[in-house]
């Protein structure tokens, strides 16, 4: 997959993404609709990953590649299933992919015009990364500078739009 124009190189190349992107009312729910591509099934659950060793973690790399791409309903499915597994591991990566999932969350609002959803979601994910950051000792999680995501986020998706564009998650 080519990408959106501008977005930074996918983490993952060899993984393929699903055969269309999923948009409530739009398209076919992936798993629970008849003819979803993946209809019936759930992946499961990723391994834990150790915040130092991000670089390993399919599932947080997985939702930035899909939320660099425009497929906000995936990314927030790739970010919530490791969500799940840190739960009760690591505080600070399950504030933070709860962060990246509103934020991916928001992002979809935006886009189908719920804005005032886009805009609570919004406001929990800049608490969320807020969190992350108090639970990880400092502003720098997985690769991620929290105080310029949270700044990005809110020049994305504070406003009403047709489109989020140029905005990027990219671990370093």
């Amino acid at each position: 997959m080519s990408g959106a124009p501008g977005a930074p190189p996918l983490f993952l190349p060899d993984v393929a993404f699903p055969p269309y992107r999923f948009v409530p009312g739009h398209t076919k729910h992936p798993f629970a609709q008849v003819g979803g591509y993946a209809y019936g099934e759930r992946p499961a659950p990723p391994p834990f990953v150790a915040r130092d060793d991000w670089r390993a973690n399919a599932a947080f790399l997985r939702g930035c590649d899909f939320f660099n791409r425009g497929w906000w309903w995936e990314a927030h499915e790739a970010w919530e299933s490791f969500w799940h597994v840190a739960e009760g591991r690591d505080p600070a990566q399950h504030a933070l992919h709860k962060a990246l999932i509103q934020l991916a969350a928001s992002a979809l609002n935006r886009e189908r015009g719920h804005d005032r959803g886009a805009d609570e979601l919004l406001v929990t994910a800049l608490g969320g990364l807020q969190r992350a950051a108090l639970e990880a000792g400092g502003a720098q999680l997985l690769g991620l500078d929290l105080d310029a995501l949270a700044r990005d986020a809110q020049h994305h998706l504070a406003r009403p739009t047709a489109a989020v564009n140029g905005f990027y998650i990219v671990p370093r």
